[in-house]
């Protein structure tokens, strides 16, 4: 079977939605070709069963990556979710579900393919030691950050909280995957959607989660993705 080259190359959460996507071409046989951006990389270190690149690398089908939309070579399928909002749907309010249109598949059962290795000695380092936290500490889990740029969303600002606030903080040696005990203990998760979301919603708990909106769009894109949601606010 072919190989196929996925051209999503960044944001977290897109790589993160789209697993099923891979795990439908990799079920028929094809080899998963998936550069990322050199900043996100990282990811490769827990999702298995991928051959992952970074962009600037000399991959396989590099040839194809200046194409868009989806289709085959004699060598490659190729498929270009990053622009499936312009190539396949132009529906502002489907941009992440027409990364599943262009290759024809449904998204919602998208969490069951998400898949990945947890570092659990480096969620307790971060847990313990980096947040002073215990096993019985109760607390409310705050994210504000919208993206790997970190520009904060004001429609978080000057809430209050009826636990200690943990605060989303960018620590070095620390991933995104390393916080999944802080969130699976936390009382509840207060955040604006973004690619945290995605492995909240497959993790084992049973905080609430409560959303807020990031921009005008409010929730539009993300409305039917989530599953876990306790409450969207501001919406």
């Amino acid at each position: 079977m072919k190989p196929c080259l996925i051209k999503q190359p960044a944001g977290v959460g897109d790589v993160f939605f789209l697993q099923k996507v891979a795990h439908h071409f990799r079920s028929k046989g094809s080899k998963i070709i998936w550069p990322l951006r050199d900043d996100i990389f990282w990811i490769s270190k827990y999702i298995p069963d991928i051959e992952w690149y970074k962009v600037s690398d000399d991959f396989p089908g590099k040839e194809l990556y200046n194409y868009a939309g989806f289709g085959e070579t004699e060598e490659f399928i190729f498929a270009d979710p990053s622009t499936a909002d312009r190539t396949f749907n132009t529906d502002p309010t489907r941009i992440m579900s027409a990364k599943y249109g262009l290759v024809g598949l449904d998204h919602q059962d998208w969490a069951k393919y998400f898949k990945f290795n947890r570092n659990k000695e480096r969620e307790e380092q971060l847990y313990y030691m980096v947040l002073g936290l215990k096993d019985d500490s109760e607390y409310v889990y705050v994210n504000d950050i919208t993206n790997t740029d970190l520009r904060k969303t004001s429609s978080m600002s000057d809430k209050s909280y009826d636990y200690p606030v943990v605060e989303n903080k960018i620590y070095d040696g620390f991933s995104l995957f390393d916080w999944i005990k802080v969130w699976e203990n936390a009382k509840e998760i207060h955040t604006q959607p973004t690619a945290m979301c995605f492995i909240m919603d497959v993790i084992d708990t049973d905080s609430k989660i409560f959303y807020y909106p990031k921009d005008e769009r409010q929730y539009q894109d993300v409305i039917d993705i989530f599953n876990k949601v306790t409450e969207y606010r501001n919406a």
